[in-house]
C-alpha cells in the first residue's frame, strides 16, 4: 500500500475555470506510452488540462498515450491517459510560442488524488511568481477561433 502525506489544504487557489486556462513552464522528463511502446520524453509545460510532450516523430491526433512524470519534491508520478490533441511539426510556420516539435496532450483519466497534486503545483507557481501569470490559450482554441 502507498502511503502519502496529504496534501496541504487548498487555500489561495484561483477558481478552476481560471487555472484551467493557465499553463506553466514545466521542464520534467516523462515516461510516455505511445502504441505500446514506452518512450523518455521531457514534457514542456503543465496545466489541469493537460502537458506538450517535446516529440520529432508526429502522433496522430485523437490517438490515446499513457504518461507518468514527477512533480518536484514528490517521487511518486502522476499517471494519465490522454488524448492527442494537437501535433507540432519542426519548422511550423505557426509556432508563435517557439515551442520544439511535439504534442500537446489532453488529460482524459486521472486519479483525484493525482489531478488535486497537480492543481497544487499549478497554485505553487502562481504564489511563487504572481507577476508571471499568463493565462495562455491552448493552441487549439486559437485554431478553432481561426487566430
Amino acid at each position: 500500500m502507498e502511503k502519502v502525506a496529504p496534501l496541504p489544504v487548498a487555500e489561495e487557489l484561483p477558481p478552476d475555470p481560471v487555472l484551467r486556462k493557465i499553463r506553466i513552464p514545466f521542464i520534467q522528463r516523462a515516461s510516455v506510452s505511445v502504441g505500446g511502446r514506452r518512450e523518455e520524453l521531457f514534457m514542456v509545460d503543465l496545466g489541469l488540462r493537460g502537458t506538450f510532450i517535446e516529440r520529432m516523430e508526429a502522433i496522430e491526433p485523437g490517438e490515446e498515450i499513457e504518461i507518468s512524470f514527477a512533480l518536484p519534491g514528490n517521487e511518486i508520478p502522476v499517471r494519465a491517459r490522454c488524448r492527442v490533441a494537437w501535433w507540432r511539426a519542426p519548422g511550423d510556420p505557426r509556432n508563435t510560442r517557439a515551442l520544439p516539435p511535439g504534442v500537446g496532450v489532453e488529460f482524459v483519466e486521472m486519479s483525484e488524488r493525482d489531478r488535486e497534486r497537480v492543481r497544487q503545483r499549478l497554485a505553487e507557481h502562481l504564489r511563487q511568481h504572481p507577476r508571471l501569470r499568463r493565462f495562455l490559450r491552448h493552441p487549439e482554441e486559437s485554431e478553432e477561433e481561426g487566430a
